[in-house]
């Protein structure tokens, strides 16, 4: 199979990668206009990632890049280069997006949005009439705090916690759209929150729960008690919005990467399949603040309400605000659509406390 990709250089990406060379997928790699090469990334990335030398030159062996601009039509593509790449492409892999829960829509929705249109539009081309696989998250379903999110459901009832939200549902909007109107297959892969139990290794991506550890030992760093001994009840504390009934799901990434690809490969759809990626047990948000108590030697309390005034500790805690929100969330989703595909949930890996502990700053 012959794949155009976006977002190889990311954190599920270089997973996708791995995935996608062991399967012998031909990968163009579709790359930011005067950005290092993807190929040198991608391989230093696998290096990282304890890859060997030979699955390395594998990759490059399978691996061509286009320099492209995701925010212009048509990614900017001259039409002699279109004609080239949805010609060569069996299948259209959008992964590739801005994951900043702080940012607004002004900086967010060119690339997420933006970005899909006009790779919708250059998939429209193929001659094959080409699926298009297209990465969205598990949170489009937004501010709907608890119940069943069905794999089926896409709407903005209940508003969205941040702009991040807003724009991936947005985008799957227009690939439903683009589906009906050019009567070409999609697949909509909705993963929950993707981590690691690899230890943290400057030059690869990090995951949500490694940036709030590496703010929190930063900030016991500048307050002079990193790797202090405090009893709990003597421990700063961070106020936190939430309930104690909480609960997140968060899949292994790599977990994540071989399902995608595995449906990708094995689909049949003719129209739109959405899949929930996701772990078929939700984390507490009891062991959560257990985890975040490791990072540094504070003590999360939940509230209804932060306080007027944040404590130095608190502002560094809160500067990743975009996360916190999700400490009032008790949903579960439906993913029967991924069941019927891989015959089991997508993941047997535990995510507990070790597995979190693993893939973080924490203090051992």
């Amino acid at each position: 199979m012959r794949v155009t990709l976006t977002g190889g250089t990311g954190f599920l990406g270089l997973r996708l990668i791995r995935e996608l060379v062991n399967r012998n997928c031909s990968v163009t790699l579709l790359s930011r206009r005067g950005s290092t090469s993807s190929i040198d990334r991608i391989s230093h990335g696998l290096q990282l990632l304890s890859e060997t030398t030979d699955f390395i030159h594998k990759f490059r062996r399978l691996a061509d890049e286009t320099e492209i601009e995701i925010e212009q039509p048509l990614f900017g593509l001259p039409d002699d280069a279109l004609e080239k790449l949805v010609r060569r492409t069996d299948m259209f892999f959008h992964s590739a997006g801005n994951i900043d829960l702080n940012t607004g829509a002004r900086s967010i929705r060119p690339v997420n949005v933006d970005g899909t249109r006009n790779f919708l539009d250059i998939a429209s081309r193929s001659p094959y009439g080409a699926p298009f696989c297209h990465v969205s998250t598990a949170f489009v379903a937004g501010s709907r705090r608890s119940g069943r999110v069905y794999e089926a459901d896409l709407n903005d009832t209940h508003g969205f916690e941040n702009e991040y939200e807003r724009s991936k549902c947005d985008a799957e909007a227009l690939v439903h759209r683009w589906a009906r109107d050019n009567g070409m297959p999609a697949l909509i892969m909705r993963p929950s929150i993707l981590l690691t139990d690899r230890s943290p290794v400057s030059g690869l991506p990090a995951h949500p729960f490694q940036t709030i550890s590496g703010l929190l030992r930063a900030s016991t760093i500048e307050r002079g008690i990193a790797g202090l001994s405090i009893p709990r009840g003597l421990r700063p504390v961070i106020h936190m919005v939430g309930r104690p009934d909480a609960r997140l799901n968060c899949l292994p990434v790599e977990d994540a990467a071989s399902a995608i690809v595995r449906i990708a490969a094995e689909h049949g759809t003719t129209d739109v399949a959405t899949h929930h990626i996701v772990h078929p047990e939700n984390v507490s948000a009891e062991t959560l603040i257990e985890l975040f108590e490791k990072f540094a030697p504070i003590r999360i309390k939940l509230a209804s309400a932060l306080p007027e005034r944040l404590s130095p500790a608190e502002q560094r805690f809160h500067s990743y605000a975009g996360f916190s929100a999700y400490f009032r969330h008790t949903r579960v989703y439906d993913d029967r659509n991924t069941r019927r595909v891989l015959g089991s949930a997508c993941s047997q890996t535990p995510v507990d406390m070790a597995y979190l502990l693993s893939g973080t700053y924490a203090i051992r």
